[in-house]
């Protein structure tokens, strides 16, 4: 037996309620623009569960036609369409959808877009750029007339900005911000460290307050080139202007650095990898551990020195574990909720492995 056709899909998650309801308070705005048109079209297009989660807000909109209104209430006019919204039907359409949005769990008191440890997620912003949350993450948008601001919080994101040269896109994080305008570029806040990945276009970085200039400058103290890109540190000016390919690390109580990674690895999170190469087992094992619930630990210190290389599926521990107990002789044991590694390393050899 086939489904029909016509047959809408399965409940769409809570997230998908939520940027329903706000696409339908966009589209419904006195800001309404051609720009945020081509933004819901991207993210209706995205996926047959936001065209679902769409389809159920908008029904929610329609069926307030008929709220009691009194004597000649204020209006919104939105003159592109000819559309006169009364805010007695506003409000209960926000009431209805909001009540919508609690059930299915949605709403809390943080009203940023966030990741849970292990979990992506992929966002299209009212001007069409796209974010890409990795693992236990959170942003906050603010968006005026002047420029697109997104601060993030914690966590790592990926942004494909839409190109605006009238509107800057500034990314702040850890006392810094990004300034980019049509570009794709990552951030990564750990409690202690900061990194701005570019991967095309061009971005400034600045401590975070800096003016921003209608289009981005690139003074001789500022800007630094691919041939100064090095494992050295770097002296911070107040601004620098990567080139693609190029990362910027800041460390507590050190200087700024400036590297060239290697881009597979930097993105794999994306396609669901950790990419280690000659990865101390320390290291290894704090990158695994931000995607999964189960903590890995390692028991004996001489053993953090190991070297892994290898690729690794998201939040696979056991298997990460077993890999690297298997090259050098370790013991692999669940205590208490935790992954241990014990014994002494036997092998100078590398971990290998692929999915």
């Amino acid at each position: 037996m086939t489904d029909s056709p016509n047959k809408r899909p399965e409940v769409p998650s809570a997230a998908a309620c939520a940027e329903a309801a706000a696409w339908i308070a966009r589209l419904h705005g006195e800001n309404r623009t051609l720009l945020v048109e081509a933004g819901f079209k991207r993210w209706l297009a995205a996926s047959p569960e936001h065209r679902t989660a769409f389809e159920m807000a908008n029904e929610v909109w329609s069926s307030t036609e008929n709220v009691p209104k009194p004597s000649a209430p204020p209006v919104v006019r939105w003159p592109r369409a000819g559309l006169v919204i009364t805010f007695p039907r506003a409000l209960a359409a926000a009431i209805v959808i909001a009540a919508i949005a609690v059930a299915v769990g949605f709403f809390s008191q943080d009203a940023g877009m966030a990741t849970r440890v292990g979990e992506q997620r992929n966002f299209t912003l009212e001007d069409g750029t796209r974010v890409s949350l990795n693992t236990a993450s959170r942003i906050h948008v603010n968006y005026d007339r002047e420029v697109r601001r997104v601060d993030l919080e914690e966590g790592e994101a990926y942004f494909e900005v839409a190109k605006r040269a009238d509107w800057p896109f500034i990314v702040t994080a850890g006392g810094k911000q990004v300034v980019a305008r049509g570009t794709a570029f990552l951030v990564r806040r750990d409690e202690d460290r900061l990194a701005v990945t570019l991967v095309e276009g061009k971005v400034t970085v600045a401590p975070a307050g800096s003016p921003v200039a209608m289009s981005p400058q690139q003074s001789p103290t500022g800007t630094i080139t691919r041939s100064q890109a090095s494992s050295e540190a770097q002296p911070m000016t107040p601004q620098i202007t990567l080139s693609p390919g190029q990362r910027l690390t800041f460390v507590d109580h050190e200087r700024p650095k400036v590297d060239q990674p290697v881009l597979e690895r930097v993105t794999a999170w994306q396609r669901g990898q950790v990419i280690l190469d000659h990865t101390s087992l320390a290291d290894a094992v704090a990158e695994m551990n931000r995607y999964s619930g189960a903590e890995l630990r390692i028991e004996e210190p001489d053993a953090r020195r190991a070297q892994v290389t290898g690729i690794f599926r998201l939040g696979d521990s056991v298997a990460f574990a077993q890999a690297v107990a298997e090259t050098y002789h370790l013991s692999v044991a669940e205590r208490h909720g935790a992954i241990v590694l014990s014994g002494h390393p036997q092998d100078a050899g590398d971990t290998t492995t692929r999915e």
